[in-house]
């Protein structure tokens, strides 16, 4: 999604306005937002506040929605809650807001972002209560990124979208790789467990450097030398293990990113993003 493609939220400059010092800097911020240059546009919004006269609210709200929305563009997150919280927009706004929805979005995704679900989930209340689809979204949305399966069920049913949430379990169950299996295979031979997970090269390493340490242990009791016989086979016992351990992890992994690639491919195709959900912009 391009968005500087999208609709403007808010009602254009008057003649008056855009010869006004504050008209001209809200411009420039405008301009250089759409060609994805936020840190300019920050900089321009907030000398467009410093000119803007104090009566003007809905003005102020929104060169402040600006900055927000250009922090969060910037993937600055902890910077788009603190302006947000420092500004008009955490306690002066309504559904009136011309951007209310889209700011709702926004804002809960920082403050998941930003790991504080708690002031997230007041988000996505006071959202349910001005669209209970976008709620819905997110409530999936949450549920695929968390890889919450019981959610993503419940969550799909509401949105709805059960029988892709359903494909998605499905699929990546049917790919991923179990640690306890990997740990078995690892067990009765080593390297088998990164075979599984198809880490080919490790799985040689471990099988080669295995094999030389038991080889090498039971030449040393062979020619007597107990000794060496004694730390090789330790040593062979800690690597023998540590695969085990190793091989587990490995899946872990795998599961892990392949979990990510199937969630975000789902998330994107279904436009559960918060950022693909926005509706107007600069």
């Amino acid at each position: 999604m391009v968005v500087a493609a999208l609709p403007k939220a808010f009602p254009p400059l008057t003649a008056q306005e855009c010869r006004s010092d504050w008209g001209k800097e809200l411009r420039v911020a405008y301009s250089v937002a759409k060609d994805q240059d936020y840190y300019r546009a920050i900089t321009a919004f907030k000398r467009a506040l410093v000119f803007l006269p104090k009566a003007l609210r809905d003005r102020k709200l929104q060169i402040e929605y600006g900055i927000f929305h250009s922090y969060y563009l910037a993937y600055k997150y902890s910077d788009a809650i603190e302006s947000y919280e420092g500004s008009s927009l955490s306690c002066g706004v309504d559904s009136t807001f011309p951007a209310f929805r889209d700011l709702l979005l926004q804002v809960w995704e920082s403050y998941r972002k930003c790991g504080d679900d708690g002031r997230a989930d007041q988000i996505l209340q006071l959202l349910e209560s001005e669209c209970s689809l976008d709620a819905d979204k997110l409530k999936l949305s949450k549920s695929v990124i968390d890889a919450d399966f019981p959610s993503m069920i419940q969550a799909g049913g509401a949105f709805p979208d059960r029988a892709g949430v359903d494909s998605l379990i499905s699929q990546y169950s049917s790919q991923a790789k179990s640690p306890a299996t990997a740990r078995l295979y690892q067990t009765i031979l080593p390297g088998a467990g990164y075979w599984y997970v198809g880490q080919k090269k490790a799985a040689f390493t471990s099988l080669v450097i295995n094999g030389l340490f038991i080889w090498a242990a039971y030449r040393f009791f062979e020619t007597g030398n107990i000794a060496a016989g004694i730390v090789t086979a330790s040593l062979e016992t800690g690597w023998y293990f540590g695969g085990i351990n190793g091989a587990g992890l490995a899946a872990t992994e795998f599961n892990e990113r392949l979990y990510h690639t199937q969630g975000r491919d789902y998330l994107r195709q279904k436009s559960l993003f918060p950022i693909l959900m926005i509706s107007t912009s600069f």
